[in-house]
């Protein structure tokens, strides 16, 4: 199993906490008819209910459509996205997936909390004829069927400045080609192996339209094996980052290949609710938890391809609007917990 060895840094209901991630998916379960194996553009990502739009309204999105939207084509030619923000916007992203064991109840999960994340798959997992890689193909569709959003993580998950031009750009074309097969679609978002980037792999990349998205709140699940451990690192990083960066949110960056992260994945929404209970109580800003990367993308426009976005900021009415509707939902849920 690859690992992201990255640096350490930077009113919906829960399911049952029964159900463990460690449990693994039959064939049947990942492989239902509704799926298939290579079915139809219009047929795999036509999809019943919403995706979140840049300005944070619901669309509906059906067909080529919503293969546009899960593929990121709105998300083309940006500035290198760090996930710095003043505000307590929060992106979930995941690393180095799809896994039969792990991804399915993820996305069962991301569905019981009404939380839409951006996924980064390594090509080579979904490609091939073997029943392990079919199984890969088809979760990597249901991905997107669910409205989520997915992302380059290259084909053999290489750090790519320690590669030459060659073997770096056939990283990111045979990854492009993989897309084609799966998803009748190439990637526009890309996350480099390890967060690695050089002039030159930024070079590379910005001549073939991708925008880069990297991270400021990671939570070192690649280096231990409990959710809590997960949890207490994401915890201290996200502190950390407050303090020292005045960076309140960002993009949180974990891996659905580990089952731990998977359970980890609860224990920080969870944690994020609990908070926006007590910052509801001192009229604080809520935490915000976006369904896209829309507000930490910047078209690059003239500038440089190593060119990084500035923070994400929200336009005052659409902070009012957005932080309205959570203070509705958080003092319901509050109200319901305390009764719990």
């Amino acid at each position: 199993m690859a690992l992201c060895a990255a640096v350490v840094s930077g009113g919906a209901l829960f399911v049952d906490s029964t159900r463990t991630a460690t449990n693994a998916v039959s064939d049947e379960q990942i492989n239902p008819d509704r799926i298939g194996e290579k079915p139809a553009e219009e047929e795999a990502f036509s999809r019943n209910g919403p995706v979140v739009g840049a300005n944070g309204n619901r669309l509906y999105l059906d067909k080529g459509e919503t293969a546009d939207w899960g593929l990121g084509n709105s998300f083309r030619n940006g500035l290198v996205m760090t996930g710095a923000t003043p505000h307590r916007l929060i992106l979930f992203t995941f690393d180095d997936g799809p896994d039969r064991r792990t991804t399915p109840l993820l996305l069962d999960r991301l569905d019981a909390v009404g939380v839409k994340a951006v996924f980064f798959l390594i090509a080579r997992r979904i490609t091939g004829n073997t029943p392990i890689e079919r199984q890969h193909a088809n979760i990597a569709r249901e991905i997107v069927r669910r409205g989520h959003i997915v992302g380059s993580h290259t084909h053999d998950h290489l750090q790519l400045p320690l590669l030459g031009n060659e073997d770096a750009l056939y990283q990111v074309t045979q990854t492009e080609r993989v897309f084609q097969k799966v998803f009748n679609r190439r990637p526009w978002l890309i996350r480099p192996p390890g967060g690695a980037r050089s002039p030159r792999i930024d070079r590379l990349l910005w001549e073939r339209g991708y925008t880069t998205m990297l991270w400021n709140i990671g939570a070192g699940d690649f280096q231990v094996s409990t959710a809590e451990q997960v949890f207490r690192t994401w915890r201290n990083v996200f502190e950390r980052r407050e303090t020292d960066e005045g960076e309140r949110g960002g993009i949180i960056m974990l891996h659905d290949t580990y089952p731990w992260s998977v359970d980890a994945f609860q224990l920080i929404v969870m944690n994020l609710m609990d908070r926006n209970c007590e910052l509801l109580k001192r009229g604080e800003e809520l935490f915000d938890i976006v369904d896209d990367p829309s507000f930490f993308f910047r078209a690059r426009g003239n500038r440089t391809e190593s060119a990084v976005s500035p923070p994400a900021t929200l336009d005052s009415n659409l902070l009012a609007s957005r932080q309205e509707r959570l203070r509705r939902q958080t003092a319901e849920r509050c109200r319901l917990s305390t009764f719990q």
